[in-house]
Parts: C-alpha cells; structure tokens; sequence
C-alpha cells in the first residue's frame, strides 16, 4: 500500500480514521448479517472488528500488529460505536511465535506539515501512543502518521542511533531525514541486522513458524467446513425425505402392539347419582398402556394402569428407564389387577423406531398408529449418551 492510495482513501471516508497498535488478545470469530466473516480481537480494552471473505483470522493472539480503523456506529438500536479495521492497512509486524521479548519499536513518521521529512526514532511503549504524543505537541500543527514500525529484540535506542548514522547524509534535524520511505525503512533493519544477527534470523523463524501454523490452521477449518456441508447436505436430504409418504409415517406415525384386549367394550362413565340410588354397578375393567417416550435427549418406558375395580377408579402412571424394566412390572401389574375385562398394549411412535415397518397401501393418511402382531425386529433407538468431560483432561 504506498502513501498515495493511502492518502486518497483517508480522504474518500466518510469516517473518521485512526491509527492502533499493540498485542493482539480475545480473539473471536462470526458470521456478519452481510455474510462476510466478522473477526474481532482486543488490544488493551478497545474492540476492533475486521470483516473479510475469508473464515481464517488474519492474527492470533499474542501477534504485534499495527492497522488503521474507522469509527463507525451500528445502524439499529442505540448505534453504539465500533472500531472497523482497514483490511488492506493490517500489519503483523511481530508473529506470537516469537520466543523472544519485545524491548521496544524503532519507527517512522510521517507529517503532512513536513513534506519530504521522515521523523526516526524510537519507543519502549506502542508506536500509536508515541505518535499520539508527538501530535500533541502545540508546535506541530498536524497529528503524526505512521508509516512503519520494527519491533526490535534488543536495546531500540541503540538501534535508532545506528540507524541515524546510517542516515546521517539526510538528516534535516535532530530526528529528521529526507529520505525516502523505503530508504529509512532499508536503514532500520540494517542496523537491526548488524547489532543483533542472530535476532534478525528469530524474526525470521518466527515469521515461518506462522506460515506453517496458518497452512495448519487453514487446512483444520477447511475439515471443519468439508463436516459442516456434509451435516448441511443430511439436513437437506432428511427434510426432503420428511416431506414424502413415507418420511411422514417415519416422522409422524406409530406401531401399535395389543397384548390381550377387552372380552367386551366396557362401559367408561362412572354410575351417575340416581344409578347408584337404584343399585346401578358398573363391571370393572383395567387397561395397561406402555409407551415409549421421548423428554429432550431422554429416552423412556412409561406403564400407565388406569380403569376401575370394585366401584373405585384406577389411575397410575409410572416411568422407566429400560424396556425391560417396564415390561416386568407390567407382568407384574396383570396379576395385581385381575379383573376379569382388561386390555394390554404396546405403543411406540415411529421417530423413537430404528426400522419402522413398511406402511400397506391402503393406508392413505401416514400419520396413523399400524398395529402390529409383536415387537420382534423393531429397533428401539437408545437414549443417547452423554459425554462426560473430567475437569482435569
């Protein structure tokens, strides 16, 4: 990016633009409502959001970087304020896969009131901050600008006054030069290089270690993604297969299994008042209902015995976690309740079958409960399992 288009677009935005640097922390990913990936980090206590085509943040935490953001506020609700990264401006001048400490930062700025000077220095704190210092001085009319910055492994006061002497032909000023950008920029890094060799060639490790980390960490969200499509193309199959005759009778019909039924239809209503005055007695008669239920990711058997038996009503309803658990106490429950009219069935809706049966033609609407001769060859799904996560793996 050179200063010209630089300067064009500062002045074609309708927002006012800043400069930031510092180490990146809480690094976060999302979809933006445009559909473009919204990658948002901190630095210090400020926010900033960077939107771009690609689901791969551009930094990771610990990165030193420096960009320019624009002000911008939210159009709905109480506009609150964000900070929008320039994309094209964001510079990782020191990857997090440095192993060394960062002393400080040798820089260069530029002044609009100061045509053809540089201003070469350097600062233990952020380049941002010191620029911001240095604009506050009541003798310089404009604010500073940055235009590069190195973070230097080492003493940078030592590397400024190498630098300085390298530029010594140009200087107009204490830290003054007309010189070009790319001639104080060459002036940095040589004497980086010669004061400290061996930290020139960390920086450059580094710098490949996050080439390697990124082609890692690029190839993990292309899987993700490969995975996400993959669950994308089931859903859409499934909801087409749901919309069909027999995704229908999968979703929303039932199996009926009815172990002995009534020797008679009883009577349900209870005798009324004047019934009982004349000696009116309804015969008794109990009904033993199993149903296999579902309750968020729970899977369970209920036994509901309900009917009456001498003169008073029955109404008991109890749960279980196994089928086989039910079944034995509903063996259990005919013996206790021997009245002599009594039905027993099995009720299981489809959507909790592995393998429902095929439904016969001549059933129209699928949405119908199939009864069945017996259970044998239906699938009960399981309850799913949880995963139980120690606290210290």
């Amino acid at each position: 990016m050179n200063s010209d288009s630089a300067a064009y677009r500062r002045s074609a935005s309708r927002h006012k633009v800043k400069q930031a640097d510092g180490v990146v922390t809480k690094c976060s990913s999302r979809v933006a409502k445009s559909g473009n990936q919204a990658h948002s980090f901190y630095i210090g206590n400020d926010q900033f959001s960077i939107f771009t085509d690609d689901q791969l943040s551009p930094v990771a935490v610990g990165d030193r970087v420096r960009f320019e953001y624009e002000i911008r506020h939210l159009r709905s609700g109480y506009r609150r304020e964000y900070f929008s990264i320039i994309p094209e401006s964001l510079i990782i001048y020191a990857p997090s896969e440095l192993g060394a400490a960062i002393e400080g930062n040798v820089y260069v700025l530029s002044n609009p009131s100061m045509p053809g000077l540089l201003k070469v220095g350097y600062t233990t704190g952020t380049v941002a901050k010191r620029a911001s210092e240095l604009s506050g001085v009541t003798s310089v009319p404009t604010g500073f600008r940055i235009e590069w910055s190195l973070p230097i492994v080492g003493d940078p006061k030592a590397v400024e006054q190498r630098a300085h002497a390298h530029l010594a032909p140009h200087r107009h000023g204490k830290e003054f030069f007309k010189v070009s950008l790319d001639g104080a920029k060459d002036a940095c890094a040589r004497a980086f290089a010669e004061l400290y060799p061996e930290h020139a060639l960390i920086m450059d490790d580094a710098f490949a270690k996050r080439a390697e980390a990124e082609i890692q960490r690029r190839k993990d969200l292309e899987e993700r993604a490969a995975e996400q499509q993959k669950e994308r193309e089931k859903l859409a199959e499934r909801k087409a297969f749901d919309a069909t005759r027999e995704g229908q009778w999968h979703k929303e019909g039932a199996c009926e299994v009815v172990l002995f039924d009534f020797q008679y239809k009883p009577n349900f209503d209870s005798p009324s008042f004047f019934s009982k005055l004349f000696g009116g007695k309804f015969e008794d008669f109990i009904i033993f209902k199993v149903e296999v239920r579902q309750h968020g990711e729970a899977i369970y058997w209920s036994l509901m015995i309900s009917g009456r038996l001498r003169e008073k009503s029955i109404w008991k309803p109890q749960t279980f976690p196994t089928q086989q658990e039910c079944m034995e106490q509903l063996a259990s429950a005919t013996k206790d309740y021997a009245a002599s009219n009594r039905r027993a069935s099995i009720h299981i809706p489809n959507a909790l079958i592995e393998n429902p049966p095929p439904l016969p033609e001549e059933y129209r609407n699928p949405r119908v409960t199939l009864s069945l001769n017996s259970l044998d060859g239906l699938v009960i799904r399981p309850a799913p399992t949880k995963q139980r996560h120690s606290r210290y793996s």
